[in-house]
Parts: C-alpha cells; structure tokens; sequence
C-alpha cells in the first residue's frame, strides 16, 4: 500500500501542513528572546545588571560585656557576612564567653566554702545590618540580631543547662582601611529572653558590651 501524507489521514489541510513548522520556529525565536533579552548595548540583561552586586567577608569580634549585673566579662565572636549592593549585611554569629566567669552567688548563695561555679555560654544566631558611608573612608553599620544562647554549668555531680532567646542591637564604627581589610568598634546590648535557671535571671546573662572587630573579605 502506498505511503499516505499523515496531515490528510488526520484531515488536516494543507495550509496547516505549512503553517506549524512557521509556528515552531516563531515559538523557539520567542524562547531564545526570552532568555537572552537584549537592553540598546546588544548585551544580555541578565548578565550585564548593575543592580545586584554580591560580596562576602569573614569578622573576628572579641568583647567586653556586662554579665551578673555588675560584673564584666570576655566574649569571642566570629561571623560569616554576606553584603548586597555595598550596604545591606546577612550575617550568621557565633559567641563565646571565655572569662571565667563565677556564679555560685547566684546559683547557691548558701554554699559555704570556697566553692567556685564557671558557666559555659554560647550564642549563635543570623544578623541583618545596613552600611552608611560604605564608599567613604570611614562607616558607620546599625544592625540588629536575633537567635540562639544557651548556659551550662556543673554542680555537686549534677549537669544545669538553660537555652533561651537573645536579641542584640547594635552599631560599629568601621575605618575602612583597604580594599579587603576593615576594623573598628561598637557597642551592643545582649538581651536575654527566657535563660532564668536556679538563681540565674535573664538580667544577669543580659548587659552592655564593647565590642572591636577585624574583617577580611570583600566589600
């Protein structure tokens, strides 16, 4: 039997026959223009944008801070930052309390002896801050985070633990000494939420801090 045009078996008309090899072709033109449109330079939009500019430096933060209320203490910090057109700052924090910090006052005020009781504190959590004067020598940086803190500490053969919300406002100073190296200052306020444990209350894991910082990365 003779081969017969498939368009005719379907009752297709021969005009048609014509027409969709034209519309396939329209249609992969309008998909490449799609993907590859072009501003009045000739070249991709996509790839040619000024509007987005993605950066990142790693920070080294050591602290002084308030902690007990009256007491003061060392903190060590480190922090991973992503910065978006120059100003706007997504940081992940990592906080350390090295001081050897004692709270047997707080947690047993009736112990008699000289019975010593250092906690362990840590905080982690992400950080959104915006840069004024990023093209000037020197910046100023407000910025407010939020996450995770969490005490520990040991006492007569028994383990404590706390975790509890922190907020930390704060603002640097930065002198923006190259192009790939920046330090400075700051001061902060460490807010505890939710950390009382035994004798421990949110006002003393909260205080003022100073803070001087080191960073390295792109700007």
């Amino acid at each position: 039997m003779p081969h017969k045009n498939i368009f005719y078996n379907r009752g297709v008309n021969k005009p048609l026959k014509y027409f969709l090899p034209l519309l396939l072709l329209c249609s992969s033109h309008f998909v490449k223009a799609q993907i590859f449109v072009e501003d009045t330079s000739h070249h991709p939009l996509f790839f040619a944008a000024k509007k987005f500019d993605s950066k990142c430096y790693v920070g080294f933060e050591g602290m002084a801070t308030q902690i007990l209320k009256t007491k003061a203490a060392m903190n060590l910090g480190l922090s991973l930052n992503w910065v978006v057109n120059h100003k706007f700052v997504v940081s992940a924090k990592y906080h350390v309390l090295t001081t050897p910090v004692n709270i047997q006052p707080r947690v047993a005020p009736d112990n008699s002896g000289d019975t010593t009781i250092r906690p362990i504190m840590h905080y982690a959590g992400l950080g959104f801050s915006y840069i004024l004067f990023s093209n000037k020598k020197f910046s100023f940086q407000p910025e407010l985070s939020a996450g995770w803190g969490a005490v520990k500490y040991s006492y007569k053969n028994q383990n404590y633990r706390k975790d509890f919300a922190v907020i930390i406002p704060a603002v640097y100073a930065v002198y923006n000494a190259t192009k790939h190296f920046r330090f400075g200052l700051g001061l902060n306020y460490r807010l505890a939420i939710g950390g009382s444990l035994n004798g421990l209350k949110d006002a003393d894991l909260s205080g003022v801090g100073g803070v001087m910082f080191i960073r390295v990365g792109t700007f």
